[in-house]
């Protein structure tokens, strides 16, 4: 079933009754569905899809990222104006707090060794860059001396 496959990297929890579910106009055969992404790169992500939309590119090709979503549906006449700007609006307001529950999350990890190993082989690599462009700078000024 493609659909199964898709499921294990999103959750079927509805968000905010406000935006629309609409007949999938791509297909125009089953509801749109909101979905939160729970791959790591996206957690929390909330996006719009037809049922039978497949990663792979088969099956129905509708598929939105919540902005996108809201802006598809006042260019296509399914809310107003004042109703894009609110939905923008709190999608807006949500982002901000999802950052900093990342950037909480992030400062909580243990530090990874490997990236302190990386910048260490870095720093001593610049500091020996730096020492042989001085022997270079002080080696053209001992020529011009002599010349």
């Amino acid at each position: 079933m493609a659909f199964a496959s898709s499921s294990s990297h999103s959750s079927r929890r509805r968000r905010r009754p406000s935006i629309p579910l609409i007949k999938c106009p791509s297909c125009g055969v089953k509801q749109i569905l909101e979905l939160t992404a729970t791959t790591e790169a996206n957690r929390g992500r909330i996006f719009f899809t037809c049922p039978d939309h497949v990663k792979d590119g088969s099956g129905c090709n509708f598929w939105y990222r919540e902005e996108a979503y809201i802006k598809f549906l006042k260019r296509s006449g399914f809310i107003d104006e004042a109703t894009c700007a609110e939905l923008l609006k709190e999608d807006k307001m949500k982002d901000g707090d999802e950052m900093k529950k990342s950037s909480a999350q992030e400062f909580k990890k243990e530090p990874d060794v490997g990236h302190f190993k990386q910048l260490e082989n870095m720093i001593f690599i610049l500091t020996k860059m730096m020492v042989l462009l001085k022997l270079i700078q002080a080696g053209g000024k001992t020529m011009q001396k002599k010349m």
